[in-house]
């Protein structure tokens, strides 16, 4: 009778604790941080439990918030806060309320509340070591759109001694420009204004040239999209905007440089297959220029696709067919100078565009 009544007691005692924890998971369904202690139940015994939440719903000043849990990196949730608030809070759910009704952006919760303003919303593709809850109407959940590089936030940064500005792009054409990714070491400081450098997972960066990406129609102001940290800019003119015109150039020193790309976004957008070209930009200069053309615009076969591309110097009668040019650097030319592209597209083939690029060469 004892032995039955002991194995009684603790089948009473395991359904208890049981029927506690229940409870106590009940109460935090999905959810971190969080400590709660279980009551009520004869028996129970005060546990810790934590939790996750995936969304916390709160009224603010206005209307009720609802609070999504994201994880960031602590150099992403630098670059989106524009105003951080350290708030006395015991837990995420007192966190979450007080955040709220301050009008916050975010918070987190990590034994102390700190809550953040931001003043673009965030990508729901973000990823870190970090938990923070972003209002919902603060997330983005669609691909970064691209802003004007002169409201395209940017942190400050230092590399090997080097102040650089690092921005967020849209994209980058990676597995098109791997070949001329280079890793950023003592051999590239020397002429560091002509590249432009992507974090590396694990450390250290891979370096490209500024021929290679269009920055400034590339940056967006989310913190998701591809960081790239810049030290220089060029003047940029684009051959899809500029058709039928004669620019003058007027370069002050030996070695400025001109970047002449195919249409806005070379290096995060392709080139835009649309109606018949018919397009030609002539550039003229008082000094000597050379000449660097970086083409991602022909197939396989070598044809541009049912477009003509093209580069005419003034007193010459042959065209450089850039179609058929391989990528690198052409000897100094006459001035004027014209590229024209002609033509529509065959079967609209991806073509990441081209580049080109004008350097003062002399007086």
């Amino acid at each position: 009778m004892m032995k039955e009544l002991r194995i009684k007691n603790i089948l009473t005692g395991l359904f208890a604790s049981a029927l506690c924890v229940g409870l106590s998971m009940a109460l935090y369904p999905d959810s971190v941080n969080v400590a709660s202690r279980s009551s009520g139940l004869q028996g129970c015994r005060a546990t810790t439990t934590s939790v996750r939440f995936r969304t916390l719903t709160m009224r603010g000043p206005k209307s009720m918030v609802t609070y999504r849990r994201l994880t960031i990196s602590a150099n992403d949730l630098a670059f989106a806060t524009t105003a951080s608030n350290n708030i006395a809070a015991s837990d995420v759910v007192q966190c979450a309320r007080m955040s709220a009704l301050a009008n916050m952006t975010a918070f987190a919760f990590d034994g102390t509340c700190m809550a953040y303003q931001f003043n673009r919303k965030l990508c729901s593709c973000l990823g870190g070591e970090k938990v923070i809850y972003v209002a919902n109407s603060s997330i983005s959940y669609g691909p970064p759109a691209t802003v004007p590089f002169s409201t395209a936030p940017y942190i400050n940064t230092t590399v090997e001694g080097i102040e650089f500005r690092q921005y967020r792009l849209v994209n980058f054409f990676s597995d098109v420009f791997s070949q001329v990714l280079k890793s950023f070491d003592v051999n590239a400081l020397n002429i560091y204004e002509d590249y432009y450098l992507f974090p590396r997972e694990g450390g250290g960066y891979n370096a490209a040239q500024s021929v290679y990406l269009d920055l400034a129609s590339c940056v967006t102001d989310v913190p998701c999209g591809v960081p790239v940290l810049i030290s220089t800019t060029r003047p940029t003119y684009y051959i899809l905007n500029e058709c039928g015109k004669t620019i003058q150039l007027s370069p002050q020193n030996e070695g400025d440089q001109i970047l002449v790309y195919s249409h806005p976004g070379f290096g995060c957008k392709a080139f835009p297959d649309g109606p018949t070209y018919n397009c030609n930009v002539t550039f003229t200069t008082p000094t000597t220029l050379g000449l660097g053309y970086f083409g991602y615009f022909s197939g396989a076969d070598g044809s541009c696709d049912g477009y003509t591309l093209g580069l005419e110097t003034s007193g010459s009668s042959n065209i450089l067919d850039l179609c058929t040019a391989a990528n690198g650097w052409l000897d100094p030319l006459n001035q004027p100078l014209t590229i024209t592209l002609r033509g529509t597209a065959a079967a609209k083939t991806f073509k990441a565009g081209f580049t080109v690029t004008m350097v003062l060469a002399s007086a």
